[in-house]
């Protein structure tokens, strides 16, 4: 199984998940709702009926129901009858079309009452004067649920939606847990060499020596090795299968984030010291042996894993989702996560942006206050239903208008509570319906460990994976995820430029100090511009 095909299995894994939780995402998950009212204002209903026009991406291939449109149907329904807002779709597209429609729109200055964009097509928006000011809606009608997600991010992302010192969006809240890039190791493997779990590079690199020449599985054979690698990306900001950003994090290298130096100008992780000597270190790795001989050419590194040929890779914290299979395979494989230190004996991780997407309304729509009401409503649909919400089909997904709003915190949240449940501190049936499912599949594994790998992946994911977020670390914020003019020119091939010189480094195809001409390269191909542009971009 590749990798992206591990990625879908996740997702599936997740959608069954919250389709036997009745719809419910679970808030991190204790029962609770919001007071309906306060201070005289219905968070979730208008006073009269109001209409908002939206634009809609539609998944290729969508079946609806019979008597059901895009227009009307049981979400339509609910938002209108919750709510009070009627909702009216002006012009939909496939979702592999609905960009390039969006941008034609706002190109022209025929903007729906509201839409979701990401932050570049927000910041582009806002500077065209074509965006309401959310401001004081926001404070007279957000419910305590919605604000209690934004505060999670320590007002990151109000900040975020904020341009020239207005609220121009209420923005979607990423789960922070994605950062980190931990090391699965098989405990089971560390124990019949009677190894200790690394904790530094160097440490590392004798549990992978091991792994490769001291037979690991027991079956008499050399055909085990050790650190996977993909051809994906070497160190996405966010979590993936088999990357190398551990490795880089612990030089203090944040590879592909704009962020600030100690004198507070904008640079490029990519480009920076650390950088070089995470790089020479993976190539020593290569050299020795110590990574996959053929991860740059591998296609499916997850067939290794499946297979039991390795022992050790780079994933999120949700990689037992990805574990399933492979535990099928090898119930006697005893996954467990573990991070890799600084020389300094620390932890470092580049935050995940706390925002991609944007709720935007058009300027001078008659009722700008909708857009927080029907935000506050889908929130609580998803997070802490009623029984009519438990009853739309999740499925269909048909929300006139959808993007994640989420504790940013969430992961280490739903490890907390599972824990208290399993030591007996919370009833299950006080837990939101994903957690109670969770805790249902967690006391199954526990009188059978590893009997039933889909028992074992989702409590092992919180408990395991969620466990290891909560130890101390050094978090770099990144300070500018969208577009300027140049990235929309030049971007593409800065990209091809940094990738192909790091792959050649690790492999030995060029010399460590091709990493310098590459960073006089990328700033003389555009990168100085772009550091220059966003720069000015931040001072909105």
């Amino acid at each position: 199984m590749n990798n992206g095909k591990l990625m879908r299995s996740f997702s599936l894994v997740m959608a069954a998940s919250l389709a036997l939780a009745g719809c419910d995402g679970g808030i991190g998950g204790k029962k609770g709702s919001d007071t309906a009212e306060g201070g005289g204002v219905d968070y979730f209903k208008l006073p009269e009926t109001v209409e908002m026009g939206v634009a809609k991406s539609v998944l290729p291939g969508l079946k609806l129901k019979s008597g059901e449109t895009l227009e009307d149907n049981e979400y339509t329904d609910y938002v209108l009858n919750k709510t009070n807002i009627k909702t009216r779709v002006l012009w939909w597209a496939s979702s592999t079309d609905f960009d390039q429609k969006m941008q034609l729109a706002i190109a022209s200055n025929d903007i729906p009452d509201a839409l979701v964009v990401d932050e570049k097509t927000f910041r582009a928006m806002a500077a065209a004067d074509q965006l309401e000011d959310l401001t004081a809606e926001y404070e007279q009608y957000a419910s305590p649920q919605l604000r209690d997600f934004y505060e999670s991010t320590g007002g990151k992302a109000l900040e975020k939606a904020t341009y020239e010192g207005k609220l121009m969006a209420l923005p979607s809240v990423s789960i922070q847990a994605d950062a980190p890039s931990i090391l699965w190791l098989r405990q089971d493997w560390l124990d019949r060499l009677n190894l200790q779990a690394p904790k530094t590079i160097d440490d590392l690199k004798q549990v992978l020596k091991a792994f490769i020449q001291n037979d690991p599985d027991g079956d008499g054979k050399a055909n085990t090795i050790g650190l996977t690698g993909n051809t994906i990306n070497l160190a996405s900001p966010v979590g993936g299968l088999h990357d190398f950003k551990g490795i880089f994090n612990a030089f203090k290298s944040y590879p592909m984030i704009w962020t600030k130096d100690v004198d507070g100008k904008v640079v490029y992780g990519s480009t920076l010291p650390g950088t070089r000597k995470a790089l020479s270190v993976l190539h020593e790795m290569y050299a020795d042996g110590l990574i996959d001989k053929e991860f740059a050419l591998r296609k499916t590194p997850d067939d290794l894993v499946a297979n039991g040929k390795t022992g050790s890779f780079f994933g999120p914290w949700w990689a037992p989702w990805a574990l399933i299979d492979p535990v099928k395979n090898h119930p006697e494989a005893d996954w467990r996560p573990y991070m890799i230190q600084d020389a300094n004996g620390e932890y470092n991780i580049a935050s995940v942006p706390v925002s991609n997407y944007f709720f935007v309304i058009r300027k001078g729509y008659e009722h700008p206050e909708a857009a927080v009401v029907y935000n506050n409503m889908r929130v609580q649909a998803e997070r802490t239903p009623d029984e009519q919400a438990k009853k739309l089909d999740p499925g269909h997904g048909l929300w006139p208008l959808l993007m994640t709003i989420d504790y940013a915190d969430a992961a280490t949240r739903k490890h907390d509570l599972l824990l208290e449940a399993l030591e007996g501190g919370i009833k299950k049936e006080d837990m939101e319906g994903e957690m109670q499912l969770v805790y249902e599949q967690a006391l199954r594994d526990r009188e059978h460990p590893r009997a039933n790998a889909n028992d074992w992946g989702p409590p092992a994911a919180y408990l395991l994976g969620g466990g290891i977020l909560k130890l101390p670390m050094n978090v770099t914020d990144p300070v500018f995820s969208a577009t300027t003019k140049t990235m929309e020119r030049s971007w593409a091939n800065l990209q091809k430029l940094e990738t192909e010189t790091f792959y050649k480094i690790i492999l030995g195809d060029a010399p460590l100090n091709a990493f310098d001409q590459f960073v006089a390269d990328w700033k003389a191909q555009g990168g100085d511009k772009i550091v220059e542009e966003i720069t000015e971009e931040l001072k909105k």
